[in-house]
């Protein structure tokens, strides 16, 4: 037996607009964060470079190619997650112009 309360009319209609709205927000706030670490991500490979181009004949190269690989990946990734939100942000404006139409 179904012990959910019935939804209102009125209450269909609104809910998933609000909803929409709160997941919209959310999306902003993660794709900030995403921009956030990018930024530091691309700081962190610049300030690398500089350090491998002063000192890269004391540094062991086969480990400072390595960290700069990962470094590499790290905003690759950070790329891609970024470009997730952005295009389920996306999808999401488009839903919210068609329920508030």
């Amino acid at each position: 037996m179904d012990t959910q309360p019935k939804q209102q009319k009125g209450e269909e209609l609104t809910n998933p607009s609000k909803n929409t709205a709160e997941e919209y927000e959310s999306l902003v706030q993660q794709e900030d964060e995403h921009i956030e670490r990018l930024k530091t991500c691309t700081k962190l490979i610049w300030d690398a470079l500089t350090i491998i181009s002063q000192k890269a004949s004391i540094l062991h190269m086969e480990t400072v190619k390595e960290a700069a690989d990962h470094l590499h990946i790290m905003e690759l990734d950070l790329r891609r997650e970024l470009f997730k939100v952005r295009l389920k942000k996306s999808i999401l404006a488009n839903k919210m112009k068609r329920i508030q139409a």
